[in-house]
């Protein structure tokens, strides 16, 4: 339950996979707009088929003047600190090993897979069909291992020696910060960078101290509107194959399809079981993407025998609105707030309070507070169109209201009486399924902000919550 936590608050505000909506240097994951990547890695293919997009590049094959080798500085996209953050401590202890999500931890008989002096996961060969599922094979010739990955007639090649470490795919050599190891009558492979250079997922769950080995993606879905009145005429689709998860839209575009029925077609030469993520391409307002249209559609590809997940990717860029704030949090609320037309006040230089209600599938509630000279208030209550995040969103209401004079006093020493300028920013305090709660204020050059999810009683930001609240009854229509 753990794990599910941790990937379902994943989805919901861009930590890893899968809704990244921002340019940042680092799934999982590097954004950039209109040549988006996600991933470490993605594979270089070859086809014969001309309906198959292939991805095409690799992030860790970095050239240099000599002989094409990445530099060592590409190994952290292997090791990337969020999936894997072994304690070089745990050398030669046995690890326990989660697939595909599914507890308890898998029982292998034999040998076992071992932590070694780096840190990384070692995997008997012996054990390499009880984990790696699909159209693929392999072969031991003395110390050099060969594994092969077909998925619709789309080989990755992926090499190994013993006491070597270099790690060959399609011809191209990747520096590891680790070796093979030959012992036992078997060889021992070094899994997370066996298995991202063959587009498995691996991870590291710190609290359990486990891994976690998910099956590869064999064909990448995606849909999309091209109309920004969100009409259904406008809906497109497209897939690549295999490789890691990518967001090419020039690459994507250039294979649309206006009938899903091309891409059902593709996906019916899957073998039974074969993974397939659907993606819905958004933008922060307009060209939406009904939920029940993509939810059809995962659900064709569940009974079509395959196995479906579902993901979002947003395709505009987002700009950080609140400050102080880590990222992926920063990246869900700063969304919501523009698509709610809201700028950052931070480096406002005016006298200015916002009270902002952030609920997952739910309408976004703001509440701005402008102190004008002559002691009176400017207010402005806005409410969203939905949920913004993965579907898009807009003002669905926008109003405006006065404050007099004691009414601003009345506010003003309620900050005074609760301690605002003085509240921590965040507290250890999280409530699955509710509400979040973040107070701004700017005054001068100074700046504050609390961050509450479902703020109670004896935390002070209670008493905000209920002062905005009952502003919105009192000035503003239902």
């Amino acid at each position: 339950m753990r794990k599910l936590f941790i990937l379902v608050m994943a989805a919901i505000i861009g930590i890893t996979c899968l809704s990244a909506c921002e340019n940042k240097g680092n799934e999982n994951n590097v954004v950039e707009n209109n040549s988006e990547t996600i991933a470490p890695e993605t594979t270089t293919v070859s086809s014969e088929d001309e309906n198959i997009v292939e991805s095409e590049t690799i992030a860790t094959e970095t050239s240099s003047e000599n002989n094409d080798l990445p530099t060592e500085s590409n190994i952290i996209n292997y090791r990337d600190l969020s999936k894997l953050n072994y304690n070089a401590d745990r050398a030669e202890l046995e690890v326990e090993i989660i697939i595909d999500g599914s507890y308890p931890p898998y029982i292998f008989d034999g040998l076992q897979p071992y932590f070694d002096k780096t840190g990384a996961t070692m995997l008997p060969m012996t054990h390499f069909n009880e984990l790696f599922k699909g159209d693929i094979s392999y072969e031991i010739d003395n110390d050099k291992v060969t594994i092969t990955k077909n998925v619709l007639d789309v080989i990755t090649v992926v090499s190994i020696t013993a006491d070597s470490n270099i790690l060959i795919r399609d011809e191209k050599e990747i520096i590891i910060d680790t070796t093979p190891i030959q012992k036992d009558g078997t060889i021992y492979i070094p899994l997370e960078f066996v298995g991202h250079a063959l587009s498995y997922d691996i991870y590291w769950y710190a609290m359990d101290e486990e891994v976690g080995f998910f099956q590869y993606t064999s064909v990448y879905v995606y849909q999309w509107n091209e109309n920004e009145d969100s009409s259904s005429s406008g809906f497109r689709y497209s897939y690549t194959i295999s490789g890691d998860y990518t967001v090419d839209v020039s690459k994507i575009k250039s294979n649309t399809f206006s009938d899903f029925d091309n891409i059902r077609k593709v996906l019916a030469k899957l073998p039974a079981g074969a993974e397939v993520l659907t993606t819905k391409l958004y933008r922060i307002k307009g060209y939406e993407v009904p939920y029940l249209s993509f939810e059809n559609i995962v659900n064709e590809i569940d009974n079509m025998g395959l196995k479906s997940r579902s993901n979002d990717y947003c395709l505009d860029e987002i700009s950080p609105i609140i400050k102080d704030l880590d990222g992926s949090t920063n990246r869900w609320y700063s969304l919501e707030l523009m698509a709610l037309d809201e700028e950052a006040i931070y480096d406002s230089k005016g006298h200015i309070y916002r009270y902002t209600y952030f609920m997952a599938y739910e309408n976004q509630i703001v509440v701005r507070i402008e102190i004008n000279d002559d002691g009176t208030a400017d207010v402005y209550y806005k409410v969203s169109k939905g949920f913004a995040l993965g579907n898009g969103g807009g003002i669905s209401k926008s109003e405006t209201a006065k404050l007099s004079e004691k009414e601003t006093q009345e506010f003003l020493s309620l900050l005074s009486k609760v301690n605002y300028w003085d509240m921590p920013k965040e507290i250890d305090r999280f409530l699955w399924g509710g509400h979040n709660v973040v107070v701004e204020g700017v005054k001068g050059e100074t700046y504050h902000m609390v961050n509450r999810s479902a703020p109670e009683g004896r935390d002070p930001v209670y008493d905000l919550e209920k002062y905005f609240r009952s502003l919105i009854e009192e000035k503003f229509s239902e």
